[in-house]
């Protein structure tokens, strides 16, 4: 595309989402104020969220982050496996160390680079805006490189299967910055005036990043980022002048969405939901504030003649009126019930919580739970939260997942020699294991491990019911369930060998066994027979 082309979408998309942007920015001041800069311009350093007077709306977005970190992310634990989605396959002993030795190897550098910490920000735009904007771009020094763009900067368009594979970008750089990372021969005339008077005027640049029609990649020269899937393009907004091209072999982005209305293409928060309730709850606090305030500094009544003035508030101080005067000075409305102010206070805030789920996150604080009831509880969460991180399994981590692994093979962190023969030119798919995910397959465990201690009876009854089962089946099976590593576990031809060698050293033993007791019984009969002989019996 030419740069006027290029200016005018990302026009037309910023005027698409007006009414989104009014509505983020409300979301933002009650919910993420240090982020409430999407209609009005901040400076840096200000003061933020000085119109809130309850902290329950932020505080509550701030758990639901955290706790999705902690479920979908967690770097103590693996929260993803690589398979083939074919269970022969993934059941083939080299295959399966190979994927889980490629899945930690992933996992390393997803925990050495920056990920933690920008994932955090994008879950928290999530649980206030309903969008995230997560960037992944290569990286010499640590493989790759994350950044949660801010949605206020950010316009995106969806395709004909309602995934958003077009994304324009528009931010402010000085002449400094924009020289050095394009250039000074490849950026516009204002930027180099600029760049020479050392000035620290901002420019807006535009980068847009979108799918590469099929003339564009016959035009780009063979074998270079010009024919790659994804165009990347810089454009210099002010002088409609293009500063970089290049392109992508996969998506650089991943935005996902906590839930999304047909038709739209961004999407709605637990925030948006309980907004009116984080309003009223701000606008009650104000309100038993001032309640507070006026029973503990309250108004006063005195009569309009015979007190002297100036009257003295202050702990200890003394005030004079005539003798005699029937109305002396007594406080006014210092009888607010503040209490029942609170009361309603709490059952607003609990629905807030409820609308960040909150209570469901939590593990409920009382007595120690047993094994059962934690198991149920987590059951129970699995239910409730499926919804919402199945969409983010497939916005989110998917495509960071193939993205990073794209990024590992082109630099060589992936050994193609090391790759079983089976996998080569096959596609391969993910299974997530974060917390929630384990539980559901602990589920699966129990009931494997019911089945057997149920069975005990009729196994004691007739041990040929134990035919029914499939022991090496049974084993593998349960420690795929758990997760278990597949280096404890031995090679199928490994365990043949070590049953056939112990098969042999038995047979090897029984006729030990059994060339010893002949010998011990050839040994007590030929004394007798030579006795015999003697005798004149044989």
């Amino acid at each position: 595309m030419y740069p006027e082309q290029l200016i005018s979408k990302y026009d037309a998309l910023k005027a698409s989402r007006k009414v989104w942007e009014s509505h983020w920015q409300e979301v933002a001041d009650y919910i993420l104020p240090r982020k409430n800069d999407i209609t009005r311009s901040a400076t840096a350093g200000e003061k933020k969220g000085f119109t809130l007077f309850d902290s329950t709306g932020p505080h509550s977005n701030e758990l639901l982050a955290s706790s999705l970190q902690g479920i979908l992310t967690n770097p103590a634990t693996i929260w993803f496996e690589l398979i083939t989605g074919d269970p022969a396959i993934d059941d083939l002993d080299d295959v399966r160390r190979w994927l889980q030795k490629q899945t930690r190897s992933m996992h390393r550098i997803l925990n050495n680079s920056n990920f933690q910490t920008e994932i955090h920000e994008v879950y928290l735009d999530l649980g206030a805006f309903g969008t995230g904007v997560l960037s992944i771009e290569e990286d010499d020094d640590k493989v790759v490189r994350f950044a949660a763009r801010p949605l206020g900067e950010v316009c995106v368009d969806e395709n004909n299967k309602g995934v958003i594979d077009c994304v324009y970008r528009c931010f402010k750089w000085n002449a400094k910055q924009i020289v050095a990372e394009f250039g000074l021969e490849n950026v516009g005339r204002a930027v180099k005036q600029a760049y020479e008077k050392s000035s620290n005027d901002l420019f807006e640049i535009i980068h847009a990043v979108y799918p590469r029609s099929d003339e564009e990649k016959a035009k780009g020269r063979k074998a270079s980022a010009e024919t790659f899937p994804f165009a990347s393009v810089y454009v210099l907004k002010q002088d409609k002048h293009t500063l970089k091209t290049s392109g992508f072999r996969e998506f650089p982005y991943a935005i996902p969405r906590w839930t999304k209305v047909s038709g739209e293409i961004y999407g709605r928060s637990a925030g948006m939901t309980a907004l009116p309730d984080i309003k009223l709850v701000n606008e009650m606090m104000k309100t038993i504030l001032k309640g507070a305030q006026k029973t503990v500094d309250p108004p006063l009544m005195m009569p309009d003649d015979g007190v002297i003035l100036p009257l003295k508030t202050q702990p200890g101080g003394l005030n004079y009126y005539r003798a005699g005067l029937q109305d002396p000075i007594k406080a006014f409305g210092a009888d607010c019930r503040i209490d029942f102010g609170y009361q309603v206070m709490e059952d607003v805030r609990k629905r807030i919580r409820d609308a960040f789920y909150i209570d469901q996150l939590q593990m409920a604080q009382g007595p120690q739970m047993t094994a059962t009831e934690v198991l149920q509880r987590t059951e129970e969460k699995s239910r409730l939260l499926g919804p919402v991180l199945g969409r983010q399994h497939s916005e989110l981590l998917r495509p960071l997942i193939d993205r990073v692994f794209g990024i590992m093979l082109r630099r060589g962190l992936i050994n193609p020699q090391e790759i079983p023969q089976v996998l080569r030119g096959r596609e391969l798919d993910v299974e997530y294991s974060s917390l929630i995910a384990k539980s559901q397959r602990v589920t699966e465990g129990q009931a494997i491990m019911r089945t057997l201690e149920a069975s005990k009876f009729f196994v004691n009854a007739d041990p040929k019911t134990l035919d029914n089962f499939d022991g090496d089946s049974a084993v593998k099976h349960i420690a795929r369930i758990f997760g278990a590593p597949q280096e404890m576990l031995r090679d199928g031809v490994d365990v043949q060998k070590l049953r056939k060698g112990r098969d042999e050293a038995n047979e090897a033993s029984i006729a030990q066994q059994q060339a010893a007791a002949t010998a011990d019984a050839m040994g007590k009969v030929m004394p007798a027979m030579a006795k015999a002989k003697e005798a004149g019996m044989v």
